[in-house]
């Protein structure tokens, strides 16, 4: 967890790992926006409450949870082809890639 000012302290509450206690989205994934926390220290902004990496953008900060804290707990598919994802950044990655011309 982080202090006041934004410092992180080594000694979190392993309970955070638990996505049943961090909160899911309506469609009962996990909601990896709440591992992210605001920073007070340019210019990395955004934080991961599991290991106090920082970010300077909050997407880095939510694919760094996703795939490293919670690594298959999700599965994004892909609208255009059968491709199946395990971050939806990969799936953002791919279809700017193969399907560039339908986004």
């Amino acid at each position: 967890s982080y202090d006041d000012y934004g410092q992180y302290d080594q000694s979190y509450d392993s309970t955070m790992m638990d996505p049943n206690i961090a909160g899911d989205n309506n469609k009962g994934e996990i909601d990896f926006e709440n591992y992210v926390k605001i920073l007070n220290s340019a210019p990395k902004n955004f934080g991961c409450t599991v290991c106090g990496n920082s970010f300077r953008l909050k997407h880095h900060a939510v694919n760094h949870i996703e795939s490293v804290h919670f690594p298959g707990s999700s599965q994004y598919n892909c609208y255009f082809c059968t491709a199946v994802f395990d971050t939806r950044s990969k799936l953002h990655k791919h279809n700017f890639k193969y399907h560039k011309d339908r986004c």
